[in-house]
């Protein structure tokens, strides 16, 4: 496999020493630019997997490669800088701030991420062409996100995580609450922007219905020697 953004060897992971692991991963190697769906029923690791990924939890021991950095390596400040520079992350619950406005919300990744600002000329005009482009109406920018339906909020989220170009996409679960055309068009506008600015997608999901769009499927009971059902 050419160009590996993400590898992880021997990986295991438990909440103590007196608890079953939840993930043991002998390997798992995701290319750049890849659009992987890692798709398993709810308890079997996903969640787990993803904050490993995101170096949010650390394995009892193993190897976890992001970007050629050992993530195990790194401290709790420079992880949180590595996540903001590198790392645009969609939330099932979007967790998007209601004391800001659309714009505001999206712009903040690159508040905290030079990295992420060097890659825009002008961070407000990138912000409205990104809102643009995923169809949230311009009258709507400065308002409060309590104020958009769900699939709206949605949007706003996945620009929030596409800005300033990061070269890694993680959605978890974000479409659970969309209905299966909603769901379909989400896919579309997701796959045009990243492949727009050539960013891999890691995407996990309970739902068989999506893999379908994906060129890689993963199954976590085939990369998980763990049995948590």
């Amino acid at each position: 496999m050419e160009n590996p953004v993400i590898q992880l060897n021997d990986v295991h992971f438990s909440w103590s020493s007196h608890v079953a692991e939840i993930i043991n991963i002998n390997q798992l190697t995701i290319a750049q630019g890849e659009h992987l769906f890692i798709q398993g029923s709810s308890g079997s690791g996903k969640t787990t997997l993803l904050n490993i990924l995101t170096g949010i939890n650390k394995p009892n021991f193993g190897s976890v490669q992001v970007l050629d950095v050992e993530l195990n390596n790194l401290s709790s400040t420079q992880l949180d800088q590595f996540r903001v520079d590198h790392l645009g992350v969609i939330f099932q619950q979007f967790n998007l701030l209601p004391y800001l406005t659309l714009l505001e919300n999206v712009q903040l990744p690159c508040w905290f991420s030079d990295k992420r600002m060097s890659r825009i000329d002008d961070l407000h005009q990138t912000s409205v062409n990104l809102l643009q482009e995923l169809q949230i109406p311009k009258n709507l920018f400065g308002k409060s996100v309590n104020t958009l339906s769900v699939g709206q909020q949605q949007r706003v989220a996945v620009a929030r995580a596409l800005i300033g170009s990061p070269e890694i996409i993680i959605a978890d679960e974000p479409t659970s609450a969309l209905d299966t055309e909603n769901r379909l068009k989400f896919l579309e506008l997701l796959f045009y922007e990243a492949d727009q600015q050539k960013s891999t997608i890691i995407f996990v999901s309970h739902d068989p219905y999506l893999a379908k769009y994906f060129s890689r499927v993963v199954e976590m009971s085939d990369i998980n020697q763990v049995d948590l059902i």
